[in-house]
């Protein structure tokens, strides 16, 4: 008689993080995605028209995180804005957000979709995590009401986040980040009230995670990486190789090299933008890496990666 379905979701399970813990590597990946942009407009659309348009991206997602699963990967990251894109005003973004909860409240959105407000995003998410075994690294947005007694609350009565999450092989939710140095153009979202620095353990190490323009600053990107001592730095980003940015690769190997860490860096594709260069980087230099300006495809790179680079006998 065959197992059934859940148990042999459990075996599988059991198995592969048994083979994490007995290795002193990894598998990473991270995607390069060709997103697929809305139409330019100042008044929202319907929260279905928003959502056809997320499930286009996500449809290529899924293909890209199928394939690192089958390759092995036990970890994806895929770029910031890389399930809506960009062009947006405050108002019009906000057909696209969901509510996202603290990860404290041990929630698999896959398999207890309605717990929380409307979700289908984190939903979808944490399907392609708990179907594929997976760790999946994605950014979008949150949104949270507030009122009169704050007074910070914006006038529209709620906080808007460019928000990274992270679900585990299970599909649950275990980090939730929000982006805390915004770019000029992201007049849309909020900054925290405080900087965040999120980090989670896995079999195969401990991750931080922030995003984009964050790399620049202290808080969080040092503050993960000094006082908290991550081993692997998760980066979704939309990167535009011109001032004041510079080349992504060169400056994100850098930055691994200098911080003596992993750091998987995904960036949005769109070469009209100058958008391309994700990669692969540890403290000893790129394992892998991918630049084009030439075409508007997407790119899927995998490497195996260790798990504790500062214990490596060749940590620089």
């Amino acid at each position: 008689m065959l197992p059934s379905q859940p148990l042999l979701h459990a075996a599988v399970f059991a198995l592969t993080v048994l083979q994490a813990l007995a290795s002193d590597t990894f598998i990473a990946a991270v995607y390069e995605h060709a997103v697929i942009l809305p139409d330019v407009t100042d008044d929202p659309v319907s929260p279905s028209d928003a959502l056809a348009l997320m499930n286009k991206n996500m449809d290529v997602l899924e293909g890209a995180i199928k394939e690192a699963a089958q390759q092995g990967a036990h970890i994806i990251v895929t770029p910031e804005d890389g399930i809506y894109g960009w062009r947006f005003t405050r108002e019009s973004i906000y057909p696209y957000l969901e509510d996202i909860p603290d990860p404290a409240v041990n929630w698999i959105p896959c398999t207890d979709p309605t717990r929380f407000a409307p979700a289908p995003v984190q939903e979808r998410l944490s399907c392609m995590a708990r179907n594929n075994s997976i760790y999946v690294v994605a950014n979008i947005g949150d949104k949270k009401p507030c009122n009169s007694s704050d007074p910070s609350c914006p006038s529209d009565g709620r906080y808007q986040y460019n928000t990274d999450v992270v679900f585990d092989r299970e599909g649950k939710l275990v980090a939730r980040y929000h982006k805390y140095n915004l770019f000029r153009r992201e007049t849309q979202f909020n900054y925290p009230k405080e900087p965040e620095a999120i980090t989670f353990e896995t079999p195969f190490g401990k991750f931080g995670i922030f995003t984009c323009f964050d790399i620049l600053f202290r808080e969080p990107a040092v503050v993960l990486v000094s006082e908290l001592q991550v081993d692997t730095v998760l980066f979704p980003t939309a990167w535009m190789n011109v001032l004041p940015f510079l080349t992504a690769v060169e400056f994100h190997s850098a930055w691994a090299m200098g911080m003596g860490v992993n750091l998987l860096s995904a960036n949005t594709h769109n070469i009209s933008l100058a958008m391309t260069g994700s990669g692969l980087f540890t403290p000893e230099g790129p394992v892998a890496y991918h630049y084009d300006s030439g075409t508007e495809d997407g790119h899927l790179l995998l490497a195996e990666l260790s798990t504790h680079p500062r214990l490596s006998p060749t940590y620089p």
